[in-house]
């Protein structure tokens, strides 16, 4: 062999490593995500339209929380446990209010994703749909279910626990199992 071709396959498996450091860099930060839609309590509220027991109120995030392009808004009420940050949010300019639709409004779910954070490792399920008012529709996205750390730290399968939604008449005070976010 010539030092022409010993330099050559040096740079490609060089070059290669460097190719595949980068792809396992990004299969690893990158938000994962799973469906959730026939998971409880999720495959109770899929597919159908509810009526909002509370007034709610459609915020648009300048930085979105949300990787879901296809729902850009996000959905809360004045019980959802985001509600005190939103508000302080929307002091400082990072969201804007786009409506209030007082109780009564319809909201068709349309479908439920678990993010998993590729950094942090936290996860946040979403529930989306649409909202409509007159000829306006907005799709929404509704960050709906805590894990209790407590419970997943001792490897309890059933550690995620849901905040009453606006479509709920009461809380709902049992504990579910929802999957991990798969890498693909």
């Amino acid at each position: 062999m010539t030092a022409k071709k010993i330099m050559g396959i040096i740079t490609l498996v060089i070059v290669g490593c460097i190719g595949l450091f980068a792809f396992f860099l990004y299969a690893t930060i990158k938000t994962k995500s799973t469906n959730l839609d026939k998971y409880d309590p999720f495959k109770e509220w899929v597919g159908n339209t509810v009526t909002l027991d509370k007034e709610t109120v459609v915020f648009e995030e300048k930085i979105k929380m949300n990787p879901n392009s296809k729902y850009p808004y996000v959905l809360l009420d004045s019980l959802h446990p985001r509600w005190e940050y939103i508000r302080e949010q929307k002091e400082i300019g990072d969201v804007n209010e786009i409506k209030i639709f007082p109780a009564g409004t319809n909201l068709t779910l349309e479908k439920a994703i678990q993010y998993t954070n590729g950094v942090s490792g936290s996860s946040y399920p979403t529930i989306f749909g649409t909202i409509t008012d007159g000829d306006n529709a907005y799709k929404v996205g509704y960050q709906w279910g805590e894990q209790d750390i407590a419970k997943s730290h001792y490897k309890i399968e059933k550690c995620w626990h849901f905040h009453q939604a606006p479509w709920q008449d009461k809380p709902d005070t049992a504990h579910y199992a929802l999957p991990i976010a798969a890498w693909w």
